[in-house]
């Protein structure tokens, strides 16, 4: 008796797929496809949301308001509607620098600002508002006399007391990326960006979440109100906690607190 032999099927690509690889490669092929499914919404899941910043960069605005530099240069403007509480921007130049040294050469010194007129793009998320100056001189400019008439009062209030000692958990981020100019602005894989942008002087800020994920921001200054950069920025991109006291300028909450007072989690 002559020893049996078996016909294996072999693939060749111009000829029909053999019916043995037809049914092994189907249900591989149905559960590859449902395992990346699976890794790809957990993966989503639990991705941190990157948030609703924007930056309108291709809009160029014109602002006319009260430029300020205690601690940090910003501008005070009137609300969008009769009776609304003036706005509060940051501002900061393009790229990676604060825009204090720019104002205060305008403003020099005065407790009551400048009455002044810039041009840039505005970045914004939750009511946190910042506008990024237009490259170039034309881009900040002092009002004349009759300009500077039509503007209404845009001094700040009286600061409110919110907590002589509070300690509070959050982030260290450079508003200007975690307001829109990247995503995600925040978290590790934002840390070095984001150390650039506080050692060229953008202002720091404190990000904490609640249960439900919203966001509250604290401008972080020294325990004299000064600029706080140097003393936060080992800590930029980091989970910390810090201890400090908590007030209320208008629309902007501020964080005075001392780099010792300032821990990692």
């Amino acid at each position: 008796m002559s020893p049996k032999t078996r016909n294996d099927e072999f693939f060749v690509g111009w000829l029909q797929t053999p019916q043995g690889y037809v049914r092994f490669l189907k249900p591989m092929v149905l559960a590859l496809v449902a395992i990346g499914g699976v890794v790809a919404g957990a993966l989503a899941f639990f991705q941190r949301d990157p948030g609703n910043g924007h930056w309108d960069d291709t809009k160029i605005v014109t602002l006319r308001g009260v430029a300020i530099t205690k601690p940090y240069a910003m501008l005070r403007v009137a609300g969008d509607n009769p009776g609304d509480a003036p706005r509060t921007f940051l501002l900061v130049e393009d790229g990676k620098f604060g825009a204090l040294p720019r104002v205060s050469a305008l403003v020099q010194g005065s407790e009551e600002g400048v009455r002044v007129e810039v041009r840039g793009t505005i970045l914004h998320r939750d009511d946190r508002w910042m506008l990024a100056f237009e490259e170039g001189e034309q881009s900040l400019r002092i009002l004349t006399q009759e300009e500077a008439s039509w503007l209404p009062f845009l001094g700040w209030s009286s600061p409110k007391l919110l907590a002589e000692s509070i300690t509070l958990r959050g982030e260290v981020i450079d508003p200007k990326c975690y307001l829109g100019a990247m995503k995600p602005g925040g978290g590790k894989t934002h840390k070095a960006c984001a150390m650039r942008c506080i050692a060229g002087g953008i202002p720091p800020m404190l990000v904490t979440r609640d249960a439900a994920k919203r966001e509250t921001f604290y401008l972080l200054v020294t325990p004299e109100g000064a600029v706080a950069n140097d003393a936060v920025y080992p800590f930029v991109g980091d989970q910390v906690e810090l201890s400090g006291r908590a007030e209320q300028h208008d629309d902007v909450l501020v964080l005075k607190v001392s780099p010792e007072n300032i821990r990692r989690r």
